[in-house]
């Protein structure tokens, strides 16, 4: 299990912090997250704890993830930077 950040663009961010899917979906692959947004206000991050990194590609890629994306307005690419192990 390791800690994964994700950071990508949205079409609206007021839509995007009503989205009530990550709270089904998230939970499926990871213990805990947190939601970032910049200051910009056209992006976001979401740093998940305890990933299992196959369930989460798995759930990312599958229809419900796919419908999330677009409830959520997510644009793509969504950048992923998995942490390194041991890297301080």
């Amino acid at each position: 299990m390791t800690t994964v950040v994700a950071i990508h663009s949205v079409g609206s961010m007021d839509q995007w912090l009503k989205g009530k899917d990550r709270e089904k979906l998230f939970p499926t692959f990871c213990s805990s997250y947190r939601l970032f947004k910049h200051a910009d206000g056209k992006r976001v991050a979401i740093v998940w704890e305890g990933v299992d990194l196959g369930k989460m590609k798995a759930t990312l890629d599958s229809p419900e993830g796919a419908a999330a994306k677009a409830a959520d307005t997510v644009i793509d690419p969504i950048e992923v930077f998995i942490e390194v192990e041991g890297g301080k």
